[in-house]
Parts: C-alpha cells; sequence; structure tokens
C-alpha cells in the first residue's frame, strides 16, 4: 500500500500573524496542498494540539507568552510525534545542533522560502514512509495472528525455539511428546526431545544454524516422550518469527506417516509446470520474497532475468502444439544446463521463463543475460523434422535493499522484457537491464505531457461521477465530476498530477473544455433533471476565452444552467483570485453557481468570500478523518455554522464509514454528504430509483 498525503495539515506557531499569512502564500504558490492553523500564544497551541491531527509544525523561537521549547514540551506530554521545523532568525552549525538536541527535525533561516519549501518537501517524504511502514507493520501483524490460528489447527506438530529453548508449540507438538499443556513446554530445551544417540547430530546442527539461521535444516532422528517412548521422526529447522521475534521454527513430521509423504508430493507436483519439469510462477515467487526478504536485511542483490521466446507462436504453427511443448522442453533443459543445478527457476506461463540470481552488481546481471541469450540463438533445436532458428527477450531487474516486494521486483521485470521485446524493431533478441533512471523517465514531465497530448486527440480522459446526496426531501439527484489520466502502466493519474504539466504547455483551457462538455453531455441524456458539479482548474482562467466558451457552452447544452455549479479548489481560488473573481461574475449572470472545495485549510478562509461570490464549500477531507475526536468535531461544527450562516450550501465529503456518516447527520448546517461510504464514482451517471 502507498500512502499520500493528499493534504498537509500544517500548524504555524508564530509571534506575527502578517508573516505567518505571507508563510501560507509562500506555500501555495509552491503548489502545496495545506490545511494550516496559526498558534500565536501557548494557550491557543495546546488546544490546537488537542483537538486536531497535524503533519508539521511550523514554530518560531518565540511566540506571545510560549516558545519553540515549550511547543516541544507539549508535543512530547500530549503524546504528539509531530516534527517541528524552527523557523529561526539566526542560522548557524551550533543554532541547527542545538534546535537538534531539542528535538527539532531541522532549523530553517525564518526569511529562505527555497530552503523551507526543501525541507518541508523531505519532512512531508518521511511521514509518507513512516505511514507506509505502519500499515506494513499492522498487516504483518495480522497476517502473524492469522498463522497462529492455522498453526493451531494444523496436524502437523509444529514449535517455535530461541535459543534452544521453546517459546511455543501447537496442539499436535504437545500431544506428541505425551505434554499437558504448551505451557509444561515454556522454557524447555529442544535437546530434551531428541533421543540421547541423536544430540551430538542435534548439537551440530544448532552450531550450524547459530552461524546462519537463514537456512533451512533437517535432522532425521528419534523422538521421546515424556514416558521415554522413542519414535521415528524428521525434524524440519526453518528461520521464522513468533510475535515479532526472530526465532526458529521446528516442524516434525513422523517417519511412518505415509499420508503426509502423500501431501509433500502433492504440494511439490503444484508447484511443478507439467510441461517443462521446471517450478512454476507460484514457487518463484515465494522464493523472490525470500530474495526480497534477505536483500533488504543483508543487501544482498538478486537479480530476476524474466526470457520470453521471441515469434513464439510463429513456431507453434511451424512444429504444432506437440512440437511447441517439445520447443519449451528442450529449452527448459538448456536452461537447468546454462544456470546450473542450485538456481531458481521457473516456467512462469506461455513461453515465458523466470531466474533469480545471487549477482554482485549489474553488470555482472547483465553479462549473464547476455549470455544466454546468446546460447539461445546458437542453440538450433531440432523438433520434428524442422531446425528451428531462436532468439529471446530479456528483461533483468533487482531485489535491492529498498525494494518495496517481490510482485514490484517481478512486474519490473516484466516490464524490461517488454522493452526489450521492442527493441530492433519489434524482433526483440535483446537484453534490457533496469536502470533507476527509468522510473524518472516513466513519471517525467515530458512523459505526462505525451500521455495528456495523446488523450487530447481521442478523447482519452476518464470521467467518473459521484453521487452527492442532499439532506433537504425532494432535491434532485446532485452528482460530482472527476476527472483521471489512464496511463499504459502504471495508476491513472489525478488532476494535481497532471493538470500544472497542462497548465505549464498551455493545455489547462483543452483539458477543462473538454471534462465541461462531456460532463454537460452526459447530464442532458438523463430523463430526469440533476444538478452537476463540475471540477476545473484555475489554470485555465489565465486563457482570456476561456470564461466567455464557458458561458456559450451553458446556454448551447440541454441542462439549465442553474442545475451546474462549477468548483475550484480553495488553494486556486486564492492563486487566481482575481480571474475566479471575473469567472464567477460571468458564470452567475447565467444562473450557473460556484463552489470551493478543500476549504477551511487556509488560515482564514472566510475571508475568501470577500473577493468571490462563493455558493458552496467542500471542506476539505482531513476535517472528516477527524470527526472521531471530540474537540475536532466541534471546531468542525463551528465551521460549518459560520458556513452555512454565511448563505453557503454546505457539502462534505470523504465519508468512508458509519459512525463518520452519524456524526454528521446531526450536525446542523450540513446540507450535502458524499463518499465511499455512500456510493463510490461511476463512469455514468446513475441516479437510483430512491432519488
Amino acid at each position: 500500500m502507498s500512502y499520500t498525503l493528499e493534504t498537509i495539515r500544517l500548524l504555524i506557531a508564530h509571534d506575527s500573524q502578517d508573516e505567518a499569512e505571507q508563510l501560507m502564500n509562500a506555500l501555495r504558490n509552491a503548489g502545496k496542498a495545506t490545511r494550516a492553523e496559526l498558534v500565536l500564544n501557548e494557550d491557543d497551541l495546546v488546544r490546537a494540539l488537542k483537538s486536531g491531527t497535524w503533519e508539521l509544525l511550523l514554530c518560531r523561537p518565540t511566540f506571545g507568552d510560549s516558545d519553540f521549547r515549550k511547543a516541544i514540551a507539549h508535543l512530547n506530554r500530549l503524546g504528539k510525534p509531530v516534527p517541528v521545523l524552527l523557523l529561526g532568525d539566526e542560522f548557524s552549525p551550533a543554532s541547527f545542533r542545538e534546535a537538534l538536541e531539542e528535538g527539532a527535525r531541522g532549523a530553517v533561516p525564518a526569511d529562505d522560502r527555497d530552503l523551507l519549501m526543501l525541507m518541508i518537501d523531505r519532512v512531508v517524504e518521511d511521514l509518507r514512509l513512516r505511514k507506509e511502514l505502519q500499515h506494513t507493520e499492522l498487516a504483518l501483524r495480522d497476517a502473524e495472528k492469522r498463522l497462529n490460528v492455522l498453526m493451531d489447527q494444523s496436524r502437523d506438530a509444529i514449535a517455535y525455539v530461541v535459543d534452544g529453548m521453546h517459546i511455543h508449540a501447537n496442539e499436535a507438538y504437545v500431544e506428541l511428546f505425551g505434554y499437558e499443556s504448551a505451557d509444561d513446554l515454556a522454557g524447555m530445551p529442544i535437546m530434551d526431545m531428541v533421543s540421547s544417540s541423536h544430540h551430538e547430530e542435534l548439537k551440530k546442527l544448532l552450531r550450524s544454524r547459530a552461524q546462519d539461521e537463514s537456512k533451512t535444516h533437517e535432522l532425521e532422528c528419534r523422538g521421546v516422550t515424556t514416558d521415554g517412548e522413542e519414535f521415528d521422526a524428521v525434524f524440519t529447522f526453518s528461520p521464522s518469527t513468533y510475535d515479532g521475534e526472530a526465532c526458529t521454527q521446528i516442524v516434525i513430521h513422523r517417519s511412518d506417516a505415509d499420508e503426509e509423504k502423500l501431501e509433500e508430493r502433492l504440494k511439490e507436483m503444484s508447484k511443478t509446470d507439467q510441461v517443462t519439469g521446471l517450478y512454476n510462477r507460484t514457487w518463484f515467487m515465494e522464493e523472490l520474497d525470500r530474495a526480497v526478504n534477505e536483500a533488504v536485511t543483508s543487501g544482498q542483490l538478486a537479480a530476476v532475468l524474466y526470457l520470453r521466446l521471441d515469434d513464439f507462436e510463429q513456431h507453434q504453427t511451424t512444429v504444432g502444439i506437440d512440437g511447441a511443448d517439445n520447443l519449451l522442453y528442450m529449452v527448459a533443459e538448456f536452461l537447468r544446463e546454462q544456470m546450473g543445478p542450485n538456481t531458481v527457476l521457473s516456467r512462469v506461463g506461455g513461453e515465458d521463463f523466470a531466474i533469480l540470481l545471487q549477482v554482485k552488481d549489474l553488470d555482472e546481471a547483465r553479462e549473464r543475460a547476455e549470455a544466454l541469450r546468446k546460447g539461445l540463438a546458437d542453440l538450433m533445436p531440432e523438433v520434428g523434422s524442422r531446425t528451428l532458428q531462436l532468439s529471446a527477450s530479456i528483461g533483468v531487474a533487482f531485489a535491492r535493499e529498498d525494494s518495496r516486494g517481490s510482485q514490484a521486483v517481478m512486474t519490473k521485470a516484466l516490464e524490461c522484457c517488454n522493452r526489450a521485446e521492442a527493441a530492433n524493431n519489434g524482433t526483440g533478441d535483446a537484453v534490457h537491464v533496469h536502470d533507476p533512471m527509468d522510473d524518472v523517465e516513466s513519471g517525467s514531465s515530458e512523459a505526462v505531457l505525451m500521455v495528456l497530448k495523446k488523450a487530447l486527440e481521442n478523447g482519452g480522459f476518464k470521467l467518473l461521477y459521484q453521487p452527492v446526496m442532499s439532506m433537504a426531501d425532494d432535491a434532485p439527484s446532485f452528482f460530482e465530476s472527476f476527472v483521471y489520466l489512464p496511463q499504459e502502466k502504471g495508476e491513472d493519474l489525478k488532476p494535481s498530477e497532471f493538470m500544472p504539466v497542462a497548465a505549464e504547455h498551455g493545455l489547462a483551457p483543452k483539458v477543462d473544455r473538454w471534462i465541461i462538455l462531456r460532463a454537460l453531455r452526459a447530464a442532458a441524456e438523463q430523463q430526469d433533471p440533476l444538478r452537476l458539479m463540475i471540477n476545473i482548474s484555475g489554470y485555465s482562467l489565465e486563457d482570456n476565452s476561456f470564461t466567455e466558451w464557458v458561458v456559450k457552452a451553458l446556454k448551447a447544452s440541454r441542462i439549465s444552467a442553474t442545475r451546474v455549479v462549477f468548483q475550484f479548489s480553495e488553494m486556486d481560488a486564492r492563486n487566481f483570485l482575481k480571474q475566479v473573481n471575473a469567472f464567477a461574475e460571468q458564470i452567475h449572470k447565467t444562473g450557473a453557481r460556484i463552489s470551493v472545495s478543500r476549504f477551511a485549510g487556509d488560515l482564514h478562509p472566510f475571508q475568501l468570500f470577500e473577493h468571490v461570490q462563493v455558493d458552496m464549500v467542500k471542506f476539505d477531507g482531513t476535517y472528516t478523518q477527524e470527526l472521531g475526536n471530540a474537540e475536532s468535531r466541534e471546531k468542525f461544527g463551528e465551521l460549518i455554522k459560520q458556513a452555512s450562516e454565511s448563505g453557503k450550501e454546505v457539502l462534505v465529503g470523504f465519508i468512508e464509514s458509519a459512525q463518520q456518516m452519524q456524526a454528521l447527520w446531526t450536525m446542523d448546517g450540513v446540507d450535502h454528504l458524499q463518499g465511499y461510504y455512500l456510493q463510490p464514482p461511476s463512469p455514468e451517471i446513475q441516479i437510483s430509483e430512491e432519488s
């Protein structure tokens, strides 16, 4: 799971309200979506910390009756792990060191805005990684809980030991050795479970595991019950964890258990490809999991070679299906011979093979891949009466210390194989080794621009519609439109990711025009009248003809302008204040309305109403996330009340649970609700029968 910070919840402890507002303007101009709150004294700071969740605190050395050290003390006292950046008047190695010693994440000269933006980026990235780690650890704990349940229900005898002493065992293990409960085994040495005639063998195995616990060992020996009876068994020792602590797992298979041997054989067959005799993709991914774990824990670099036979369909046509199977078997034999008996080698599907290698560096992996490519070209196998000329495309990716998981490594290897296959004018017979720059290129402004231009040419954007539930009875159906930019590889891009690129190249108005036309057309096709909210970008207003075009589009559409709401983000509304105001004046003449999304992220959100005639506000999603906190809920209620009393329709979105829904249902001033809990966005406008 990839964690992102859509909005930075920012707390500013400052000694000057004017300078704090200038700081907020700088953040907006830098394109950073923030929800900020200013505190000018100690009471304000404590109140803000108790009533909200914050990602970052920007703090002056002194503010009101408080100072930087007191702010750190309050964070520690309240158990708030909020990173702090000190905005100092003087900057020197000594002052920087002092700030770090006091508990700050960093110190920045108050007047160096460029350095501050860089520091904020670093802190936000650190927060993202920390959140991602927390999600991963939670998932790991859940997996361990499920594993413990499965272990306790297993018919195999399973135990966990640390330093040769038992810390846990399942019921089958307890019964096998004749104990009454697992508690009786706690602290019992594993040596007591084995016949004295095999003690030396067990000691040797344990010494070997002490030097390298990453491997799996087996010991055929005689087990001993509490009554002194002995039985033949196979003890399997393998690395594991229990309650988050590294340990050794012991699984005992009775040597006379024919049923277990059969199960092992069936398990082996389930992992084997029947055509080539190689292991299949499932087994390969298990081995790759181990390689990724080893890379993360010990820094051991491993390479995945993803090999695809070129023109396999043509070969299949030439020699038939049976002949093609023989060809795959011959290629598998060639790979076995070239790679050696201990190589992790698999057929992962069709004409695709995967190889896992321990390598010293990228050059070694490239050399091994090139040797395979040349070897296959020289193979020239005879299938039936035909001699075939083979070639292969090979992609190479790596399990490294920073790898996100086996699936990500495998996907990268496949992408590299596809690149190799596209080489030589699409004939393949090439090797492509993953370069970290590949990732940069795929997400670069140039790449986004190419996808943008293509989408504008063929209408390749994705427009989704999410229902908005109105609290009033007999209200018409209400939908909000969202646009995404699909990519051939990877997730769809959000407007915040592609609109800055569009604006840089003068394409933002074209994108918004496409959105407006498609959304109006979709609404007009509905038999029942409805309200429609269309998100557009402030960048488009830099085009002087855009507003006039929107007015004409409204008049030409078959939907009443009074049912259309145009929505800007609060950041865009402030960054393009004059343009948004002029747009609102012209749009209101048609009967359409104006909304502001991500509302109340600014220090003084209601000042916006003094400059722009706003009809509706959609509050920033972080307020919905904090409804579980009583003080946050009370603060949110006051903001809703103030917005409602200002004559604005109030929309609260991002509802993802019944608890959030119940809390908002009882709040005065809320006109509309929206969120995945109610209904996710859909490619089409879907009006329910209840509407």
